[in-house]
């Protein structure tokens, strides 16, 4: 380095130092006067622009130090609920929280409440009447008295709940509001599932409106309020919520729009109810248009529902239960296809019943029918008297939210408008700068917030200074670096305060001064100067190859970059030499740069570079390249070809043949040449089809090698009715077309058959007549001009009298000859036939010779045995044998049991006479007429046994009915209680007539004490008898070791009035048991008034087993209780029955 350029490079450098001093000093004192601003602005805060909620409008009062006051309004409605001003605190900034601007969305949506009262219906809590403001006549909702009543509203879809205000009822010594709950959320069952609002714990007052504020604005679609654990009953006169997510009426109302057109919204959807006037369908549609909109379309699931509430809130008012809706089809009977009028496929339609029916073809519009419970119906499109509702998107979306400091741009606020935010100085806009009123009424997106930022001092840099855009450090300043004098700037000259603080990264200032660079051996260097970004460059020697990069540059610092490159002898000795070929050297060196160019012998190509150079790395660039013997491609093998060759080298030839069915167009051999290129083009096969031959009629054809191209044959053959006339064969030519004529199929026929003396022919399946059957006689005589198909058919048939000898068919056969021989007709004579008694006979033709019938039939009463109808055969005789007439009898009548009959003669007209057995009764005819047909007439009648029914019971007494048989023969025991003695029989009996015999008897009180002193002799005497008889008995137990026996009464009860009672009464007995009590055999024998069963029925009817005690089965009403029933001595009852009396094993039996 010269010494001058080192004094220049000392003098720069104290310059440098000197002048960073300097910045150094002037940076702390605007740090200094800065913080002594910010110290100032500390004790009095200036507020900013204040933060702005949605559909809210601000107005601002400034002083000297910048606004001091706030005054919010909400759009029209919309309410505000909080602090309508707001003032600017010195120190703390803005005081309270923002207001809030909502709509009520409760209004007339579905209500439910916990009971139902008839003057507090839940629909009265949401009509937007407060009842309070008259007490006379509130018209408030109201529960009954009950634990934890509650009040709810569906609204339909969920909404952003922020505020909820009730009314109370305001006189009339109602129950008051107390532990309140609010709560909002999606379920309509478990209310306590749903989060929490609000919670009143005290009471309120009555007639008042209170406002209740969520926490947090809660999404939900049930709001609720309930009385927990309170007993008593909930009235509320009306419930609001309020949302500010849903728009109000307002931001749908059209300027055109008639002050009768009710307006609601749902779901940020504009719906105008003209309800009270009437259009057609096109008119209709036509002022909804009008309004921005269509008759309502695509509507279904939450938002029919809001809809149909709607109208069916208003049905009382609606002059027709018609309303239209924007649904229509194109004007036909067949079409079945409805579209929107948007242009949209209805996809759900929700018809009423058996519609649509598109009466007359001519109903192609859609209304709701409040007849059918709001469903569609199908109608007129030029009815002119119906209502109908619009739907349209709102026409602006109302005043724009924005958060503190931050300031809008823009008053347009309809639809697709925009609308730009900014913040003050010193400030970063942190969200979206605008925001679109979309079509939905909302703006798009959130509002941005603005936030202030101060990036902080930056750290100076040596041999340079800093210059910054303002006084102070804030967001959006700039910060411009700048070096000394033979310094150079490296890294981000200019900087920027953003969000994240100072963009990029501290540069750095570097000296920009080199030397000489160095030498290398057997090359030299160039340089383009010494100042920073200077080159020098290198370069070899003839034969020396540079090793390095060629390029070093002066960098910052006074230092060249990068190492010097070096230059290095380099020889790639001799080329290779391929085979069949030669090597050349252009300059007669093989040192770094030499060329070498080859070349091949004839009849071979080269493969690889023709020359090729010593490169720096001491070789030759490249492969060596080779000398192969010239081949040609594989040659092309059109469709329908094959190629037949040796190989594809020079000078070879190659053969091209075509598949069957093709013929070759072009040369067939080609010869490779030199060039490595065949002689010629590939030739081509044309492929030839003669294509399918039409069918000859009677005639099948076949292909005999199942093709149809050039050299393909097909045979014909002719049905079998049928002879063939030309060729047999036929040839696919290289025409495409084939040889010869078609051949020709002529029908076979047969001459007019030979007709036979005294026959008829009948000839079937000639085509010529159309399937006709032609009948031949000798009147009509031949026809010698009529022919016949093959497989007709001839049918003989001989004239009345004659029979036919041989085949009477014959067929028309494949070689136009018919069949067999033909028939003979030789006459038959069968004679007069036999006449029968009590009948007649009748010729049918007056004739008696072959085919002639006789006729039988037989005199009244009399049916014919054997055939009505003989026919004279074929050998001279009548078929059959001679019939006879017998006489017409019934068979004896069938009858059911117990019925007698006298059926007669059972000749046709006499008369069976039908009776009963004794004790029953007839049921139906009591005589039948035997008929002609013989049968009889009518049916055989029943007998029924006579039943007398129960004796009527009698006082102080009881009656038996014995074996409970009350009909004929049956008989009825009467017995007294104790001191009462009978008057009257003691036994009826059930007579024919259905009576029971004799007169009742009657119990009377035994006459006096004295008659039963005088019996005392009389009981102590029987009382004796009795012992004796029980120690006999005990006798008889110890010799038969308790084997019972049966004992049969055969006496009768009351002296047998007839046979048929001798075996009413039969009993069975058993010895006694161990106290001296006869133990009896059947526990059944002395149950009383069972009912009687069928089987006893029949019993009876077949009189009485053995076994069965004339006690058994005695029914239990109206009597007193088991009058023999085995008691102690002093409880014994016995009825002693008037009569005839046995005693058996010392018991009494009648």
């Amino acid at each position: 380095m010269l010494e001058s350029d080192l004094k220049f490079e000392h003098d720069d450098r104290e310059k440098s130092q000197s002048q960073f001093t300097q910045v150094k000093q002037d940076k702390s004192r605007r740090i200094r006067r800065r913080n002594n601003v910010l110290s100032a602005k500390s004790r009095f805060l200036v507020c900013g622009q204040p933060a702005v909620p949605l559909n809210a409008k601000v107005k601002t009062t400034s002083g000297d130090n910048g606004i001091m006051e706030a005054k919010y309004e909400c759009d029209p409605g919309y309410e505000l609920f909080g602090p309508s001003t707001i003032k600017c605190d010195p120190r703390r900034g803005w005081e309270r929280e923002l207001p809030f601007c909502g709509t009520n969305v409760a209004f007339r949506k579905p209500v439910n409440q916990s009971s139902y009262t008839r003057q507090g219906p839940a629909v009265y809590a949401n009509d937007g009447k407060p009842g309070n403001q008259n007490p006379d006549g509130q018209e408030c909702s109201e529960t009954q008295k009950e634990t934890s009543p509650w009040w709810k509203v569906d609204l339909i879809t969920p909404q952003a709940v922020r505020v909820v205000r009730i009314t109370t009822r305001g006189c009339c010594g109602h129950q008051p509001i107390q532990d309140l709950e609010i709560r909002v959320g999606n379920s309509s069952v478990d209310l306590q599932r749903n989060p929490l609002c609000a919670w009143y714990p005290g009471t309120v007052d009555e007639g008042i409106t209170k406002t209740f504020t969520c926490a947090r604005a809660l999404v939900g679609q049930y709001v609720a309020i309930q009385l927990v654990g309170v007993e008593g009953s909930l009235s509320l006169c009306e419930v609001e919520v309020f949302t500010n997510e849903e728009f109000s009426v307002e931001k749908c109302t059209a300027p055109n729009l008639s002050p009768e057109t009710v307006v609601g919204t749902f779901s940020r959807t504009c719906y105008e109810f003209h309800v009270t006037r009437g259009e057609n369908f096109e008119k209709a549609q036509q002022i909804c248009q009008s309004h921005g909109g269509d008759l309502i379309h695509n509507f279904r699931d939450i938002a029919n529902d809001y809809i149909l509430s709607e109208l069916e809130r208003r049905k009382g008012e609606l002059k027709t239960q018609l309303v239209w809706i924007g649904a229509q089809k194109e004007p036909g009977i067949t079409s079945r296809t409805w579209k929107w009028v948007t242009g949209d496929l209805v996809l759900r339609p929700a018809w009423g019943k058996d519609q649509p029916n598109n009466y007359n073809g001519e109903q192609n519009c859609v209304v709701l029918d409040g007849g059918r419970n709001w469903l569609w119906n199908d109608v007129g499109c030029n009815l002119d008297y119906l209502h109908f509702i619009c739907q349209h998107a709102p026409l602006y979306c109302g005043s724009p939210d924005s958060l503190q400091n931050t300031t809008v741009i823009g008053k347009n606020y309809t639809v697709g408008s925009k609308i730009t935010y900014t913040c003050p100085k010193d400030h970063a806009l942190i969200g979206e700068e605008i925001r679109t009123c979309t079509s939905e009424g909302v703006w798009s997106g959130r509002a941005p917030t603005c936030k202030y930022i101060d990036c902080g001092p930056l750290q100076p840099i040596r041999d340079g200074l800093i210059k910054i855009s303002g006084t102070v450090t804030t967001y959006g300043v700039t910060a411009k670096y700048v070096c000394n004098t033979n310094f150079t700037l490296i890294g981000n000259e200019t900087r920027t305060c953003g969000l994240e603080g100072w963009s990029g990264e501290t540069p750095q200032c570097l000296i920009d001064y080199c030397p000489e660079p160095p030498s290398i051996s057997g090359g030299k260097v160039v340089i383009t100067g010494k100042r920073s970004g200077s080159t020098a460059m290198y370069e070899c020697q003839t034969g020396y190859v540079l090793s390095g990069d060629p390029i070093i540059t002066c960098g910052l610092g006074g230092e060249w970059t990068g190492k010097p490159p070096s230059c290095r002898y380099v020889d790639c000795g001799a080329p290779p030499r391929p085979d069949h070929g030669t090597a050349m050297l252009l300059n007669d060196s093989t040192t770094v740069g030499a060329m070498v160019k080859y070349q091949c012998e004839d009849d071979y190509w080269l493969v690889g570079p023709s020359d090729m150079s010593c490169t720096k790395e001491g070789k030759w660039s490249g492969e060596a390249p080779i000398c192969e013997l010239i081949t040609c491609d594989t040659p092309h093998v059109p469709p329908g070809s094959y190629v037949v060759g040796y190989d594809y080298n020079i000078h070879s030839t190659i053969e091209y043949h075509c598949d069957p069915g093709h013929i070759l167009r072009g040369a067939p051999i080609l010869e490779c040449l030199e060039t490595g290129e065949w002689s010629g083009d590939a030739p081509f096969c044309e492929f030839i089809d003669c294509g399918l031959l039409p069918p000859v009629p009677f005639a099948t054809h076949k292909y005999v090698q199942n093709t149809t191209f050039i050299g393909s044959e097909v045979v014909f053959t002719c049905a079998a009715t049928h002879k063939l006339s030309g060729v047999t064969k036929r040839t696919c030519l290289e025409s495409g077309l084939w040889s010869d004529l078609p051949p020709k199929c002529e029908e076979i026929r047969c001459p007019e058959p030979t007709l036979a003396p005294h026959s008829i022919l009948s000839v079937t399946g000639n085509d010529r007549m159309y399937g006709r059957t032609l009948i031949r006689t000798a009147e009509s005589g031949p026809s010698t001009a009529q022919t016949y198909k093959v497989g007709a058919l001839a049918k003989y048939r001989c004239e009345r009298g004659y029979k036919i000898v041989g085949e009477p068919l014959i067929t028309c056969e494949d070689n136009g000859l018919w069949s067999g021989d033909i028939p003979e007709c030789i006459y038959v004579e069968c004679g007069n036939p036999p006449s029968i008694e009590r009948g007649k006979l009748t010729l049918a033709t007056n004739a008696t010779y072959y085919g002639a019938a006789a006729l039988y039939e037989c005199n009244s009463n009399f049916k014919l045995h054997g055939v009505s109808r003989r026919l004279c055969s074929e050998d001279g005789t009548w078929s059959h044998e001679t019939p006879s007439c017998q006489e017409i009898t019934c068979d004896e009548p069938e009858v059911s049991e117990m019925v007698l009959v006298d059926s007669g003669t059972r000749s046709v007209g006499s008369e069976a006479k039908f009776s009963c057995m004794r004790g029953r009764y007839l049921v139906g005819n009591d005589t039948r007429i035997c008929q002609k047909s013989g049968q009889w007439t009518g049916k055989s009648p029943i007998c029924k046994p006579v039943d007398c029914g129960l004796p009527l019971p009698i006082e102080n007494g009881r009656v038996i009915v014995v074996n409970e048989s009350t009909i004929y023969g049956g008989s009825a025991e009467y017995h007294c209680l104790p001191n009462f003695n009978r008057i009257g029989q003691f036994l009826r009996k059930c007579l024919e007539d259905g009576k029971w015999s004799g007169e009742e008897p009657r119990c009377e009180v035994a006459a006096n004490e004295a008659q039963e002193s005088s019996g005392l002799g009389t009981g102590i005497a029987i009382g004796a008898t009795i012992i004796v008889v029980l120690l006999i008995i005990i006798g008889l137990i110890f010799l038969h070791r308790n084997k019972a026996r049966p004992v049969k009464n055969t006496e009768n009860v009351q002296a047998a009035e007839t046979k048929e009672d001798r075996n009413a009464s039969v009993m069975s007995y058993a010895t006694l048991d161990g106290r001296g009590r006869p133990e009896l055999a059947n526990p059944a024998t002395f149950n009383t008034f069972h009912r009687p069963s069928h089987s006893r029925n029949r019993n009876i009817n077949n009189n009485l087993r053995a076994t069965e005690n004339i006690y058994d089965q005695i029914p239990n009403e109206q009597y007193y209780d088991a009058p023999y029933e085995m008691r102690t001595n002093d409880e014994v009852y016995e009825p002693e029955p008037s009569g005839n009396m046995i005693t058996i094993n010392g018991i009494s039996v009648r």
